[in-house]
């Protein structure tokens, strides 16, 4: 099980500020020693460790507490079992039943698992679906399933999306990845 080291981490009040300032200070180290390629390997088997250091969620219900809406995907050990457990079903080629909450992050949590495996899989299919089309794509509207999407996507540093990366490749419905073939797709 994949477990998340986030020193200090305050939930009830989190420094957003200062963990932007830790992954742009990881960043510059990362192009400064050009290591991309190897971190790009380590989070092909490590989706938990991609998402805690890369990924982004948007809130807009922090705009009225005056903090951003766009944060970092700072995980807790149970949504790092959550995706854990994802993907287990995925490479065993197992169905999986979540009994889904609000605010715990699994549309997110979701939606991170997707990308990873888009971003590290050529050829992978990831498939979102719901009761109504418009909560999996309407373009511009932040609760649609493919927003969520293309904002973890546009928020990754450049060395995580893929050459090529761009609006044409993220058309209603699906999000194409350029260099590996993978796709999401809704219905």
């Amino acid at each position: 099980m994949s477990k998340v080291i986030t020193v200090d981490w305050d939930w009830k009040n989190p420094d957003y500020d200062g963990e932007f300032r830790r992954r742009l200070a990881a960043l510059k180290k990362m192009r400064e020693l050009g290591t991309a390629p190897k971190l790009r390997e380590y989070y092909k088997e490590n989706p938990v460790a991609f998402i805690d250091d890369w990924g982004s969620t948007f809130d807009p219900r922090n705009a009225e507490i005056g903090k951003p809406t766009t944060v970092p995907f700072v995980l807790f050990d149970r949504q790092a079992e959550f995706i854990d457990w994802l993907v287990q079903r995925w490479k065993a080629r197992e169905d999986g039943l979540v009994e889904k909450s609000r605010d715990m992050g699994v549309s997110w949590l979701c939606v991170a698992a997707g990308v990873w495996m888009w971003s590290f899989y050529p050829g992978t299919v990831v498939g979102f679906g719901s009761r109504k089309e418009e909560y999996v794509d309407k373009i511009g509207d932040p609760k649609s399933l493919f927003w969520k999407v293309r904002h973890f996507i546009q928020w990754l540093p450049g060395e995580f999306r893929p050459h090529g990366w761009g609006d044409k490749c993220a058309p209603y419905m699906r999000i194409s990845n350029p260099e590996n073939g993978a796709a999401i797709v809704g219905e």
